[in-house]
């Protein structure tokens, strides 16, 4: 079984998928850098209210702390979008694995 589709039976996220994995050797340690990218055709929401919004444009990536597999620490990499909401104005979209600021995911945390 691959790890995309081991991640998308435990950790499915509507409007987003899973691209590249990489096994990455940084200062002689192993990590998992897994690559998040929206779904084509999923509008971005307003970290404030919630509701879909069309795309302003988008951050530099992120990296997200997940929980390690075979002691080996997993980062979510994923370029956060911004939002025009109506109501709101502009605001960073809102993700499922993550709140506000926070580098950790809500899985791990």
């Amino acid at each position: 079984m691959l790890l995309k589709s081991i991640l998308n039976r435990i950790q499915f996220h509507h409007g987003f998928v899973f691209g590249s994995i990489r096994l990455v050797e940084k200062a002689a340690r192993l990590l998992l850098e897994i690559e998040i990218r929206p779904r084509k055709g999923s509008r971005p929401l307003c970290s404030v209210c919630g509701n879909p919004g069309p795309g302003y444009d988008t951050l530099k990536v992120r990296r997200f702390e997940f929980v390690p597999l075979w002691g080996i620490p997993v980062f979510f990499l994923y370029a956060m979008r911004r939002v025009d909401c109506p109501r709101c104005g502009i605001k960073v979209e809102r993700v499922p694995w993550a709140e506000g600021k926070n580098h950790l995911t809500t899985t791990y945390a």
